[in-house]
């Protein structure tokens, strides 16, 4: 057992070194496609600046978001077809317990920002009663707000260490966190920004990823080379 469990951290830290080429691109694609259609969005960059004025002032919000961390959980356990059988959350800490398990449930909380999603589904689904065109600035101010909670918070969750990231390898932890956050956050513009469209964010990612992973074979290749 202790064998297979080697082998998979060693698959993983494998996993992990690979992804360093996409955490490249995922930021080259952040700063120079993500970041125009950010800035653009006032609202959602005050709603950024409230919550850490908040976060700077007062106490960290541990209760909600340790129940947004297990909700989390709870959440991508059903979305892999799984059970929940057990959920709690309090101040001193909480817990999910279901029929599925993998990487992307444990690590699902550092990557999904269940308050924005829920945020999103509330405002699409309240369209279909009324037109909330003169809410978006609010919408896009909260959408700024919860972004900014689930970063901060995931980053100071982060660095006191976490269970599941220890269980899962920190590179290969990190890297899965890093990319998907880059990705979750271009999602989350394609609903607060006209100009800025699935299309545009594929081709950022693909393009920029597809290039950072050619100027590293190409770099591996120059240092094979040199030992020959």
């Amino acid at each position: 057992m202790k064998v297979l469990q080697f082998l998979f951290r060693l698959i993983k830290f494998c996993i992990g070194l690979f992804l360093i080429p996409a955490c490249v691109g995922a930021t080259t694609a952040f700063y120079h496609d993500l970041l125009r259609p950010i800035q653009s969005q006032l609202w959602f960059l005050v709603g950024f600046g409230v919550f850490l004025l908040i976060f700077a002032i007062f106490q960290q919000p541990i209760k909600s978001y340790v129940f947004g961390h297990e909700l989390t959980h709870a959440f991508w356990i059903l979305l892999f077809r799984g059970e929940v059988t057990g959920f709690s959350a309090s101040l001193t800490g909480g817990a999910v317990e279901g029929t599925k398990g993998n990487f992307f449930i444990a690590l699902s909380p550092y990557f999904f920002p269940v308050y924005t999603i829920l945020l999103i589904g509330l405002y699409f689904a309240g369209k279909l009663f009324w037109e909330p065109r003169q809410f978006t600035a609010v919408f896009v101010f909260l959408i700024g707000f919860t972004w900014a909670f689930h970063i901060i918070l995931t980053v100071s969750a982060l660095i006191k260490g976490q269970a599941e990231v220890k269980k899962n390898g920190y590179l290969f932890s990190l890297t899965v966190i890093y990319v998907m956050n880059i990705i979750v956050l271009g999602l989350v513009l394609i609903f607060i920004s006209p100009d800025f469209r699935f299309a545009d964010l594929a081709t950022a990612l693909r393009e920029n990823i597809s290039t950072s992973y050619a100027r590293f074979g190409n770099a591996l290749g120059h240092l094979l080379d040199s030992f020959r």
